[in-house]
């Protein structure tokens, strides 16, 4: 049991840990793409688009590392061989 808890916290840390380092990602990209605005105020307009892309990049990565954990969360306590909660369900009903 001490595990399974251990696994729960491990999942939450890593969903964190992966939220964290994509605002970090986007915040310096950000910075950076302000800085340069700030140097040279016509290229602004272009700055701008090629800073949505690796931004949009940077975001789905990290909802990507969310889903993951989320998922390894989920599947933490299903008995081997199971692979989600509602595929228990029938099996359950059917042994009755």
């Amino acid at each position: 049991m001490t595990y399974l808890g251990l696994g729960y916290l491990g999942a939450g840390l890593g969903a964190g840990l992966c939220l964290i380092g994509a605002a970090f990602g986007i915040a310096r990209l950000a910075s950076a793409a302000l800085e340069g605005t700030a140097r040279q105020p016509e290229a602004a307009g272009a700055l701008r688009t090629s800073m949505i892309i690796p931004a949009a990049l940077i975001e789905g990565l990290g909802f990507f590392a969310l889903v993951i954990c989320l998922l390894v969360a989920l599947n933490l306590g299903l008995p081997k061989g199971e692979a989600s909660h509602e595929a228990a369900a029938p099996a359950a009903s059917a042994a009755r």
